[in-house]
C-alpha cells in the first residue's frame, strides 16, 4: 500500500498543531502528537492524516517525511540556504523549537482530521518527554522492520482499527488476511 505524502498538507497540519500549542513546540512533542492523531484517524476513519511513513527512532515513532522537513529547516538555518520555502512558515529557535510564522490554511484539514488532531493535542500537550516516549514506543514501534520502518498494518493493529481495514491493508501488502475470518469456537 503506497502512501502519497503531500508537503503542502504537512506544512498546514504542522501549523495547525503549532497554533494550538501557542505557536511553537519541540519537535518530539510535535511528532508524538502527529503519531497519536494518525492512530486515532486510522482507527476511526480508515486513513492517516498525512500519509507519512513512520520510523522507529530511539525515543519513539517519528513521521519520516515531516522529520525530513524539520531537518531541512535546520540545515537551511545553519547553511544559509534560501532554496526552500519552509522558511515562509517556520523557523527553529535557540531551544530547537519549531516556531510558526504563518497561519495554516484550513482547506488542507478535514473536520475528522481536525477532531483527531485536537484530541491528540489535548492529550499530549502537557505530557513529559518520558510519557511521550512511552506512548510512541508501542507495539507498532517494536514491530518495526530492520530499516526502522513501522508498517501501516502494525499501526492499524495498534490503533484498534476494524477487522475489515486490517484485512484490506494486509491484502494490499500481499500478506493475505490479517485476521482469520473463520473464527473457531
Amino acid at each position: 500500500m503506497q502512501l502519497k505524502f503531500d508537503t503542502r498538507k504537512a506544512v498546514n497540519v504542522v501549523l495547525f498543531i503549532l497554533k494550538s500549542l501557542g505557536g511553537k513546540a519541540d519537535p518530539f512533542r510535535l511528532f508524538a502528537i502527529l503519531y497519536a492523531a494518525d492512530l486515532k484517524h486510522l482507527a476511526q476513519f480508515d486513513s492517516l492524516i498525512l500519509e507519512d511513513s513512520y520510523i522507529a527512532m530511539k525515543n519513539g515513532a517519528v513521521p519520516f517525511n515531516t522529520y525530513s522537513m524539520y531537518l531541512q529547516l535546520g540545515w537551511d538555518l545553519q547553511n544559509g540556504n534560501t532554496g526552500t520555502n519552509l522558511k515562509e512558515f517556520f523557523y527553529i529557535n535557540e531551544q530547537n523549537y519549531i516556531v510558526s510564522i504563518a497561519q495554516y490554511d484550513d482547506s488542507y484539514i478535514s473536520q475528522s482530521e481536525a477532531a483527531c488532531l485536537f484530541e491528540a493535542i489535548r492529550e499530549n500537550k502537557n505530557e513529559s518527554f518520558e510519557a511521550l516516549c512511552k506512548a510512541t514506543r508501542n507495539l507498532a514501534w517494536r514491530e518495526a522492520d530492520k530499516n526502522g520502518e513501522i508498517s501501516l498494518l502494525s499501526m492499524a493493529k495498534e490503533s484498534g482499527a476494524s477487522e475489515e481495514l486490517l484485512n484490506y491493508i494486509s491484502h494490499s501488502l500481499g500478506k493475505g488476511p490479517a485476521l482469520r475470518e473463520d473464527k473457531a469456537s
